[in-house]
């Protein structure tokens, strides 16, 4: 099927053809060209909509409908024209505009659970999770699929009213549109501030607490609240229990209402579970330095794709990382079709890249040096062969490479240093003043530029005095990942603010300022580029 440009869009709901078919439906799915394209077609005519009816549908509106249906004609014959005419004076012009629009809302209305939009008003297609750019993979796939459930929540208090009509879930996470509506009938997006009085949380059938639903924001239509498994969920039925106690003038904060709008309702995940599809996974590497990377299994659910895989160091890397330090690791790589094309990419510096993790974490096995490991990526393909290529990792290791400077000298004499690939400029030495809630309070600021090959979170670097007494430093500033390749991205260091001042490594405040410091970093995140590894991976549709 041809992709469409927008003015096709009008053309066709102007002539009467279905694009609603299930042609459409599946080029909508795999085209985001022509997704992005109909979706603000879709916006356009909503936009119109509330230009004609700012707050709600005339009831003439609903009665033109009906009418409609019963007369088993046209979705809108003049009678409903004329009945929006008698609620709103049309503008001079407007006229083909209008057709449009009642075109796109009656479109709407009819498409049903296996289109894009499933509520079955107008207002409710602007708080829709399909309604613009809300729809992710996952959630267009569970449509897709006839699994958006619709729990019909409303709770009223103090003249508040929060609902829920739609949700989406399965192993992977749970998806909820909450709306919450002001006793004028407007929605509210800031009244509800999920903490303190407020959570909603995920329990499974024996009551056991699978997650905690976080507002992930991204549109002003409703709340978007998500819970991501860390852990495909074993049950089928989920239970989200709301409690909201009280709404807040956000940001603000300084009206509280309380009151109880409190919920609950279930979810059924047999129809999900029975789309979960498991594929062992059989790839295994050692890295130059001593990693070992042990494939296990890709986990299929409708919402997502989740990779497991073991780490193991061996016995000499272990002595570079001793204690606990070896726990400190970060991997870096990336999935690519046969012919070099990127699909997704985990923790890269390469500028820029594709991201499509939705959770991830790592655990400590039975034994020093073993990580088990988890990804759960939107989506990755099906009935098509890829590539598993690893791009490196990241581990502490104990360091102790230091300098020794005069502080007071810095700003005319600058220290340029390279260290283990990491390229830093020592600029300047201050006393700065940080405010705290008990007022400001003094430290010693030593202001740092370049750019780190090697990973600054797993760093720990101090200040040492001429009596052998340390301060431990603290960073503070943006940290940018700069790369055009898999191999070569670097950390760069610049100020938190626009002062153009450089990053600032800070420790307690030092007065008088002496004549003599040494900076040491005594861990480093140490990278390593030298693994070459990569793995065809090809996973077949339905598990067969």
């Amino acid at each position: 099927m041809k992709c469409w440009k927008p003015e096709d869009f009008d053309q066709a709901v102007l002539k009467g053809a279905d694009i609603s078919s299930v042609n459409m439906q599946d080029h909508l799915a795999d085209c985001v060209g022509c997704r992005n394209r109909y979706t603000e077609w879709i916006e356009e005519q909503e936009n119109w909509m509330w230009q004609l009816y700012p707050n709600v549908l005339p009831a003439a509106f609903t009665e033109g409908v009906m009418l409609s249906i019963s007369s088993e004609e046209e979705l809108f014959e003049d009678s409903v024209i004329t009945a929006a005419e008698t609620a709103v004076k049309e503008p001079k012009g407007i006229k083909k505009r209008w057709k449009l629009a009642a075109a796109a809302a009656a479109l709407v209305l009819f498409m049903g659970a296996a289109t894009f939009f499933s509520a079955p008003t107008l207002a409710d297609i602007v708080r829709s999770l399909f309604a613009g750019y809300n729809a992710d993979t996952g959630l267009l796939k569970a449509q897709k699929l006839g699994l958006v459930q619709h729990p019909n929540i409303e709770v009223k208090d103090k003249g508040y009213v929060l609902k829920i009509d739609e949700a989406v879930a399965d192993s992977t996470r749970v998806v909820v549109a909450l709306q919450l509506f002001e006793p004028d009938g407007k929605h509210d997006r800031n009244k509800i501030a999920f903490y303190n009085k407020n959570h909603i949380f995920i329990k499974d059938e024996k009551g056991n607490k699978v997650g905690e639903m976080y507002d992930y924001g991204s549109t002003d239509d409703f709340y978007y609240m998500m819970a991501i498994f860390p852990e495909p969920v074993q049950t089928d039925r989920l239970t989200v229990e709301g409690t909201i106690q009280q709404l807040s003038n956000t940001p603000a904060k300084t009206s509280i209402t309380p009151g109880n709008w409190d919920f609950t309702f279930n979810l059924d995940l047999k129809e999900a579970n029975k789309l979960t599809h498991i594929t062992p996974l059989q790839g295994e590497y050692t890295s130059p330095d001593g990693m070992t990377v042990r494939l296990k299994r890709l986990t299929r659910m409708v919402q997502g794709v989740r990779l497991e895989f073991d780490t193991e160091l061996s016995g000499e890397a272990l002595k570079r990382s001793p204690g606990e330090l070896w726990k400190e690791q970060k991997l870096f790589f990336h999935f690519e079709d046969l012919a070099g094309n990127e699909i997704h990419s985990v923790n890269t510096r390469k500028m820029p890249a594709v991201d499509s993790v939705m959770i991830d974490g790592n655990t400590p096995g039975n034994k020093p040096g073993l990580m088990h490991w988890s990804y759960t990526f939107k989506e990755l393909p099906i009935d098509s062969p890829y590539k598993f290529v690893l791009d490196g990792y990241f581990v502490a290791e104990t360091d102790g490479t230091s300098v020794e400077f005069n502080p007071q000298r810095l700003k005319e004499e600058p220290i340029k240093l390279d260290w283990k690939g990491d390229r830093l400029v020592l600029n300047d030495f201050m006393m700065v003043n940080q405010p705290t809630s008990e007022g400001d309070k003094l430290e010693s600021s030593l202001y740092v530029t370049g750019d780190l090959h090697n990973e600054i979170f797993f760093d720990k670097w101090v200040v040492r005095m001429a009596d052998k007494s340390e301060f431990t430093t603290q960073g503070r500033g943006i940290l940018s990942p700069e790369g055009d390749n898999w191999k070569d991205g670097v950390t760069v260091l610049s100020s938190i603010n626009e002062s153009n001042k450089p990053f600032e490594f800070r420790f307690p405040a030092l007065t008088p300022v002496p004549d003599k410091l040494t900076l040491i970093r005594t861990v480093v995140g140490k990278q390593y580029t030298n693994p070459d590894w990569s793995l065809e991976l090809f996973e077949k549709k339905n598990g067969r």
